[in-house]
């Protein structure tokens, strides 16, 4: 009978244990596996929203910011105070890097919200019709984008080259652009990475626009 009260504790035990362990886990995924696992859930199109007449864009350049850190609030001050450009941030969205904005965080700049031409190449032509992203970060020296940040650059070129029926072959690097000679986005952003995994996206970027 002891024996048997000793087996009957020692299980109630065990499921105790378990039962603790389970609700640590539970309660440390979040900050476990959001490192390892990236699912940034972002309503694209309403990021997106205007309240103007949209632009004809045709064309989407990528750039890095040849920064460590900083955020589009940073660089608007730095275009605005250094380059004495009234328009600010020279481009139209800039992707955080966790180092002055969330990781892979979407911001919107106001040359999107007003739907005017971007600073962000040399070619004025091209600003005229080509939408500017920059990844925070110097992907010319150590490092390289986040995969948050991959994560959010893909979401948001599927979403814009459905919206306005950009190409694939007119989504490039700023390095691609007809200007003066410039790394942009750098030897660490491998650009076929993400055009592989723009097609992935193509359907569901393309429900979502039509069913909205």
């Amino acid at each position: 009978m002891t024996r048997m009260k000793i087996t009957e504790r020692h299980v109630r035990i065990v499921a105790i244990v378990k039962f603790a362990i389970a609700i640590g886990l539970f309660i440390a995924l979040p900050f476990i596996g959001m490192e390892k696992i990236v699912n940034v859930v972002i309503d694209i199109e309403e990021l997106c929203m205007v309240e103007v007449e949209e632009n004809s864009w045709s064309k989407i350049v990528i750039h890095h910011s040849a920064t460590n850190g900083g955020d589009a609030h940073a660089f608007d001050t730095y275009h605005r105070e250094k380059k004495k450009w009234a328009n600010g941030l020279a481009y139209h969205f800039v992707i955080g890097n966790g180092s002055g904005s969330k990781d892979g965080k979407i911001e919107v700049g106001e040359r999107w919200t007003k739907q005017i031409h971007g600073a962000h190449t040399a070619n004025m032509d091209i600003n005229r019709i080509a939408i500017g992203i920059c990844l925070v970060g110097n992907f010319e020296e150590e490092q390289v984008p986040t995969q948050k940040q991959i994560t959010s650059l893909v979401s948001l070129i599927n979403y814009l080259s459905n919206r306005y029926h950009i190409p694939e072959s007119n989504i490039i690097g700023h390095n691609q652009v007809t200007q003066k000679s410039t790394a942009c986005p750098g030897k660490n952003f491998h650009f076929e990475t993400i055009l592989n995994r723009i097609p992935l996206f193509q359907v569901q970027a393309s429900r979502m626009h039509t069913e909205k």
